[in-house]
């Protein structure tokens, strides 16, 4: 697979380890499910294309976009613009974590469609954070991982798959810090989790994904929109 040129940086079509996650063998990285329209716009989908795998002996049918930049990233403030797909049990993605080791991670956001095609969820403990956008961050060491918890924030009333949003990450020695839209809406300053990214560059992907549940034979094809990427190391 070619890489992708785009934002200044040069992408990879895939996870650098494979095309396929060995436990989520429902969808796999799709090079036909990237594109980059004529704004400059990257644009990743989800859709039915079965493809047939080797070793072992598998078809998998859904086909999602992803990219992982080849950049290797340190401290530094990292933003992306991007309008989420519309559709039932997706589950787009902005993230980053080591070249070195898995974990630790960084969720900037993952979201869930779920049963709603636009996100919406409603939680009566935090009801301001009513669109399904999430936070999280990855920790330890394999197979003790865990992760601090995931949380949805502040977002704004316009529906994210109809309206483009940014979402930020301040990553220094010292701090983590979650924005979206200019609105700082989680930070870490534990010194023990922040010890696990200390010394680390960052792989950063970007991607569209589906649930486990989704109705294979009747997916319709999602457009996940990225407006654009923009890192400034500090």
């Amino acid at each position: 697979m070619a890489n992708i040129k785009w934002a200044n940086y040069s992408w990879l079509p895939r996870e650098k380890w494979g095309v396929y996650h060995p436990n989520k063998t429902y969808c796999y990285y799709d090079r036909t499910a990237i594109d980059i329209n004529d704004k400059d716009e990257l644009i990743l989908k989800t859709q039915y294309n079965p493809k047939k795998f080797k070793n072992p002996d598998i078809e998998i049918p859904i086909g999602v976009g992803l990219v992982s930049c080849k950049e290797k990233f340190g401290y530094g403030y990292f933003e992306l613009e991007a309008k989420l797909p519309t559709g039932k049990n997706l589950w787009p993605a902005f993230w980053m974590s080591p070249d070195q080791s898995w974990p630790p991670e960084i969720d900037v956001f993952e979201a869930y469609s779920r049963n709603n095609k636009n996100f919406f969820h409603f939680d009566i403990k935090n009801p301001l954070g009513f669109w399904k956008v999430e936070t999280n961050f990855h920790c330890g060491k394999e197979p003790d991982n865990y992760s601090l918890g995931a949380k949805t924030h502040w977002l704004g009333w316009k529906n994210p798959s109809k309206h483009f949003n940014k979402f930020g990450c301040l990553w220094t020695k010292d701090i983590i810090e979650i924005s979206y839209n200019g609105r700082i809406v989680r930070t870490i300053t534990d010194k023990k989790v922040l010890s696990e990214y200390h010394g680390k560059t960052m792989n950063v992907k970007i991607n569209a994904h589906v649930d486990a549940d989704v109705d294979i034979k009747n997916h319709p094809t999602s457009e996940y929109i990225v407006k654009n990427f923009k890192y400034k190391p500090i």
